[in-house]
């Protein structure tokens, strides 16, 4: 299988990661499926790899995330929106999770 983090931009692993810390902290609570849950997209990805970019992207503001966002080239879209959407639904998406998916449909205008 290939690992689909490797084959992603510096600046998409970067939007990534960010994606992924902002969703784990919209509802305000990290909870223990979520914490699988990424520990799982860790392992996928390469767990040093994407734990020592999650440190960094600690410190990303909101509108430094949304210019990564939109570098993001379209056939990488739809998976790391799909990696979204399942760590949102892991403990059921909220109405901030919503908010943050349906941003990224508009944003790379994805097809509902």
């Amino acid at each position: 299988m290939v690992n689909r983090y490797d084959e992603l931009t510096p600046t998409e692993q970067r939007a990534l990661v960010g994606l992924v810390r902002l969703m784990v902290r919209m509802d305000g609570e990290f909870t223990a499926a979520e914490v699988q849950a990424v520990q799982a997209l860790a392992r996928d990805l390469g767990a040093t790899r994407f734990w020592s970019a999650m440190t960094e992207a600690n410190t990303m503001e909101m509108d430094e995330l949304a210019k990564l966002v939109g570098e993001v080239r379209p056939e990488v879209r739809e998976w790391m929106y799909g990696v979204m959407v399942g760590l949102a639904a892991v403990d059921g998406i909220d109405a901030a999770e919503s908010e943050l998916l349906a941003w990224l449909m508009d944003t790379w205008q994805l097809d509902a």
